[in-house]
């Protein structure tokens, strides 16, 4: 959908401009909307147009901010960004925030960094926030050995005292791009960030499936029936 605006430049000077593409979903509280257009301002020297919308959800209603690249001699323009954002938070099953809060904190607030462009320690705080649930769940796996496991490095500790198959195969090899993401030189060329988050997603499904497979082992044990 396209918007035709009139923008004005710092000295009150106004233009008239036409969005391409106007945000149906608000960056502050993920909502579907069809925003309310309440300002436009022409950035001259910069060739830019920055619309200010509001939030029509009256669970939000907050402010935010398009900024329009100018690409045509009509002064066409096409959507570059939008600020501020309120990172969606990822969601992991209860017993992955039970075993581990302080790896959910870390990946969120990861998250969080990438969404307003922090990229480049993305990988890094993966890498962080993996080591905690695999050290939280292999202490949890082995109390008795806990102290052991929180000093041990984390490729050690997945070799170590991580049993289950599904989980060290997939936690190995999100360690690896992790480790990838701290060095200088990458080993693993061909795999990025998009990667490392999806080992560690399967990494805390199988986390999940042993934790609850145990559950009901426990709570229902064989009764001769």
């Amino acid at each position: 959908m396209n918007l035709d605006i009139t923008a004005q430049n710092l000295e009150g000077n106004s233009s008239k401009a036409r969005l391409r593409e106007i945000p149906d979903i608000c960056p502050i509280c993920h909502r579907s909307i069809h925003p309310k257009n309440v300002g436009n301002f022409l950035l001259t020297p910069r060739g830019l147009v920055q619309a200010v919308f509001r939030c029509t959800s009256q669970k939000c209603e907050e402010l935010f901010i398009a900024t329009y690249t100018i690409v045509g001699g009509a002064n066409e323009c096409r959507l570059h960004n939008i600020a501020p954002k309120n990172p969606k938070k990822s969601e992991f099953p209860q017993t992955i925030c039970d075993i581990s809060p302080t790896f959910v904190d870390i990946y969120n607030q990861t998250i969080a960094a990438e969404a307003i462009g922090l990229t480049e320690i993305v990988g890094i705080g993966l890498r962080k926030a993996l080591e905690f649930l695999i050290k939280d769940f292999a202490a949890k796996q082995k109390p008795s050995e806990g102290e052991a496991i929180k000093k041990v490095f984390l490729g050690k500790c997945i070799q170590d005292y991580i049993d289950d198959t599904n989980v060290k195969q997939c936690a190995k090899r999100a360690a690896w791009l992790g480790n990838d993401e701290t060095h200088y030189i990458r080993k693993w060329e061909d795999k990025d960030v998009t990667d490392l988050k999806l080992l560690i997603r399967l990494t805390t499904n199988w986390i999940e499936n042993v934790i609850l497979t145990q559950k009901y082992a426990d709570e229902m044990t064989e009764t001769g029936a």
